[in-house]
Formats: C-alpha cells, sequence, structure tokens
C-alpha cells in the first residue's frame, strides 16, 4: 500500500508539472562545438527524464553483475543446506527404526553437506551407538562435550554409557557438570539426585533435593517422602558413629515429615530413650503404633522396656497396644506376649480373632506353638503348619520395582537399585526374606548401591 501511494504521487507529481510546463512554453538554445541547438523546455524535459532512468537503470544493472556471483553462490549453499536437514531428519527417522546401515550413510551424507557439528556429532553419536560401537558413541559424544553449544547433550550421552558401564563415580562427575550447566532440567536433578544417594553422598542429596523442591519439579507428596527418607538415612548413618544428639534431631525430623514411616519413628523413640527421655520415647512409639503399627516399633518399644520377665513384657505390649487392640499387628504383638507368658487363653483369644481378620501363616505358626505349648498336641501342631503352607506370607519389605523381598527397610534395592522402592507388604508369594545390611553413608569402601536411572 505505501509503494502504490509513492507512485501515485509520482504520477501526480509527473502530470502537474506536464501541465505547468505547456502553459508556459519556451525556448531552450544551447553552442556546442561551432553549432547551436534550440529546442522547447518540455522537450527538454522530457529528454532530462529520459537521461535520468537509462543512468538508474545502467546502474542497477551493473550492481546486479557485481553481486550475482554472490547469489549463486547463496542458492548453492542453501540447496546444501536444505539437503543436509532432509538428510539429517531421515538418518534420525532410521536410528529410531533400527535402520543401520541407512542411519551410517546418512549420517556420513549430513557430514559432508552440513557445516553444523552439533547435529552431525548427534547423528553420528546415535548410529555409533546403534551398532554396538560404544568406543565410536563415546568420542562423538566427547566432541560434543567439548562445544559449548552442544556439551550439556554430550554430558547426557557420556552418562549414559558411564551408568551402562557401571562406573559410578564418573557417572556422579557427569551428573553434577551438567546440573551445573543447566539445574532446571527435571531429568538432571532427579538423576543426581539418584547418584548422591547410591554413592551414600545424603548431605549432598539433600541439598539437590531441596533444589528440586524450590523449582517445583516434584509434586508435594513425592517431595515429601523424599525428604523424610533423606533425613532418615543420615540419622542412622549418625547414628552408626555414635552422633546421637545429631541422629535423634534427623530421626525426629523425618518423623515429622512422614509420620506413617515405621523406620523414622522407631529410631526417634529408641533415641529419646538413649539420650535419658523415657516418657518422649513412650508417647512417640505409642503415637506411631496408632498411625501405623508396625513390628519395628514394637522392637523399640521393648528395647526402652528391656525385660526376662514374659509376664513383664506381656504388660508392655499391652501399654504399647492400648486403645488400638484390634489391629491386626496388635492382636499379633498381644499373642505372641501371651504365648511367651504362658497365658494362653489370652493368646488364644486373639489368634482366633486373627484367623477370622487377616489369615497369615505367621498366624497359623503361632497357633501350632499354642497346641503345642498348651496341650501338648503335636498332630494338631503340625496341622497349623500345613496350613501355614498355603496361607498368605508374612508381610515384609518387598521392592516395587522387581519384588525383591528384604528383611529390612534399605535405601536402596540391593537387586535392581530402585531409590525408596520398599514397602512393607505381603509378597506375592511365600520365598525365604534375603537380609540385607546396607553400608551407610561416608564409610570407606562402602559398596555403592545401582541407582535406578531416569535416564534411557
Amino acid at each position: 500500500m505505501p509503494r502504490a501511494l509513492l507512485i501515485f504521487f509520482a504520477l501526480a507529481a509527473l502530470s502537474v508539472g506536464g501541465a505547468w510546463l505547456a502553459d508556459r512554453p519556451g525556448l531552450i538554445a544551447l553552442q556546442w562545438g561551432g553549432r547551436q541547438i534550440e529546442t522547447s523546455i518540455a522537450v527538454a524535459a522530457t529528454a532530462l527524464l529520459a537521461l535520468l532512468i537509462v543512468v538508474a537503470a545502467s546502474y542497477r544493472f551493473w550492481r546486479w553483475l557485481l553481486s550475482s556471483p554472490m547469489a549463486l553462490s547463496s542458492l548453492r549453499a542453501e540447496g546444501r543446506r536444505r539437503k543436509g536437514y532432509q538428510s539429517l531428519s531421515s538418518g534420525l527417522v532410521a536410528v529410531a527404526a533400527g535402520d543401520l546401515a541407512e542411519a551410517k550413510k546418512l549420517a556420513r551424507r549430513t557430514a559432508q553437506l552440513l557445516d553444523e557439528p552439533s547435529l552431525t556429532l548427534l547423528l553420528s553419536a546415535q548410529a555409533a551407538q546403534l551398532d554396538g560401537d560404544e568406543s565410536a558413541a563415546r568420542g562423538y559424544f566427547q566432541a560434543m562435550r567439548e562445544r559449548p553449544e552442544t556439551e550439556f547433550l554430550g554430558l547426557r550421552g557420556l552418562l549414559v554409557q558411564a551408568r551402562r558401564a557401571g562406573d559410578w563415580a564418573e557417572a556422579l562427575t557427569l551428573a553434577r557438570r551438567a546440573f551445573a550447566l543447566r539445574p532446571d532440567a527435571p531429568w538432571v536433578g532427579q538423576e543426581l539426585f539418584s547418584l548422591e544417594t547410591a554413592a551414600g553422598d545424603w548431605t549432598a542429596a539433600e541439598k539437590t533435593l531441596a533444589h528440586t523442591v524450590r523449582r517445583e519439579l516434584l509434586g508435594a507428596a513425592e517431595a515429601a517422602r523424599r525428604q523424610a527418607v533423606v533425613l532418615f538415612a543420615q540419622a542412622r548413618a549418625a547414628d552408626d558413629h555414635g552422633e546421637d544428639k545429631r541422629a535423634l534431631d534427623l530421626a525426629r525430623k523425618a518423623h515429622a515429615q512422614l509420620p506413617d514411616f515405621a523406620p523414622a519413628t522407631a529410631l526417634a523413640g529408641r533415641l529419646h530413650a538413649v539420650a535419658g527421655d523415657p516418657r518422649k520415647a513412650r508417647k512417640l512409639l505409642r503415637e506411631g503404633w496408632q498411625t501405623a503399627a508396625h513390628p519395628d516399633l514394637l522392637a523399640a518399644w521393648l528395647d526402652i522396656h528391656p525385660t526376662d520377665d514374659a509376664k513383664a513384657r506381656l504388660d508392655a505390649v499391652q501399654k504399647l497396644t492400648t486403645d488400638h487392640e484390634s489391629d491386626p499387628e496388635s492382636r499379633m504383638a498381644l499373642a505372641q506376649a501371651a504365648l511367651d507368658a504362658e497365658d494362653y487363653d489370652l493368646a488364644r483369644e486373639h489368634l482366633q480373632a486373627l484367623d477370622a481378620q487377616a489369615p497369615a501363616a505367621r498366624v497359623a505358626r503361632l497357633f501350632a506353638d499354642l497346641e503345642e505349648a498348651e496341650l501338648g498336641d503335636g498332630a494338631a501342631a503340625r496341622q497349623w503348619l500345613r496350613q501355614a503352607a498355603a496361607l498368605p506370607a508374612d508381610a515384609t519389605w518387598v521392592c516395587q520395582s522387581c519384588a525383591q523381598q528384604n528383611a529390612q527397610w534399605a535405601p536402596h534395592c540391593p537387586d535392581c537399585g530402585s531409590f525408596d522402592a520398599f514397602a512393607w507388604r505381603q509378597p506375592p508369594s511365600a520365598g525365604a526374606v534375603l537380609p540385607y545390611l546396607p553400608n551407610e553413608a561416608g564409610t570407606e569402601g562402602a559398596e555403592v548401591a545401582r541407582p535406578k536411572s531416569v535416564l534411557k
């Protein structure tokens, strides 16, 4: 539109100028080389305008001649780029489809056509990985790492390779560099946290988790759970090193963060008793039992009520389970304590209620012990033991990722390396519970767990 207006005004000006000259006729005389040239003003103006047009056209033609080689070169370069990007796109599709020969051919073609190492290195590295040539892939990823624009991508590739090789120290170094470059990338924080917890560096893991929580890269429930687990792991490590005060502080924080996490509650209760405050220990354990009854809490409760007298132990268990006797775990604790105290009627009462409420192998085994202890009826005891083999297995710590069973809670599954994967429940089938006592943070020569990666 502005250009049309400009042309319109130019034509209008020429028309006005022509009309003005037509109203004012006159002659122009020019003497040059012994000749005299005379012409009208209108003809002279027209000749001048034509001369200007010729000069302008000649100038444009001269500019075009000068710029044409550059334009042709630019067109050729643009054609190469277009073909290069098409080759890159086809190469990535070939990698995704698992077509090794096509991927390698297109990687070479892309390198010839495109002068963009960041893209050609990526395709070449993926083609090498598809070919199983980890050494070549590492070389490409290392070259990417040395270029500022591709360093982050190169670090990710090297990190995946380090994990596959089981080089956790190298993986941790690479993850820390990637986190320094892009701390807000969601996978970086999770990967670094996983590797730091596997290495037992709970202090660093706590800082990484705090950053992730601040940036809202984790859901509230998952963040609270992870914070509690990290605090508990630190508390257990401090307890192993004899740092009772620090261990108690961390265990209390873990319990406050996750009140139904029995291992943290049990540790906090024990440490309160060690600190000379049995009243707080009893209060904490009783509240924990009301929230989520668990054998760890019962063991901690009996630890702060040490006695060799079976009747005294029964009294202690009754105090713990007050107002919560109908819970299956309470009934189981009372039945066992009553059987040990030879209060067979009380034991049978709770076992019969359990058999109707939550039949399980451990209930049948206690029935067998009761028949043997009270009546000396070996046949009835054997019948209960046969039933135990067909009943649901005893609850234990079961990994939610690989179904590995553990006698104790551990921050990492020793089989698959998953973090905080153990849940207290009945296993899918009755199998032997494999004991696992993990090395704690900060110990010299501790075996590093195999963390489950967020990378693929």
